[in-house]
């Protein structure tokens, strides 16, 4: 079993279930020196390595083999999931896989902080028909 940090679309559980088939157990959760960012002509954002910057987030936990490779189908190629130390809620310490940027890809970046909020506006709809349809 698995757990993942997500910061972007993946937050939601209509796109995690969605995109992997199932809603897990989760908690807020922060990680540390990485900043989200929006990513050029994309809805979703991207994360950065930005030491001082600090992304909430949420943490899923007990996330099977299926749904962890159903995730990495999802992402983009130009994500690369990564283990990192996020903080959950009450200061718990653990590692958690992530979906992060590289620096080789950090163009793609528009130095703009993305928002939830304003992706559930404007974006959600037409984000889980698209993810829908690549699931068929």
């Amino acid at each position: 079993m698995f757990k993942i940090f997500a910061y972007g679309t993946l937050q939601l559980q209509d796109v995690m279930r969605t995109v992997s088939g199932d809603v897990f157990p989760s908690k807020p959760a922060r990680l540390h020196d990485y900043a989200r960012y929006c990513i050029r002509g994309r809805v979703y954002p991207g994360l950065r390595r930005e030491p001082g910057s600090v992304t909430d987030g949420i943490l899923y936990e007990n996330v099977p083999l299926h749904a962890l490779k159903a995730l990495d189908a999802f992402e983009d190629d130009f994500y690369r999931r990564e283990t990192l130390t996020v903080i959950a809620q009450g200061g718990i310490r653990t590692d958690a896989e992530v979906y992060v940027v590289p620096p080789a890809h950090y163009r793609l970046l528009v130095r703009r902080n993305w928002d939830l909020g304003n992706f559930k506006e404007t974006g959600l709809r037409g984000f889980l028909a698209q993810c829908r349809r690549l699931r068929v």
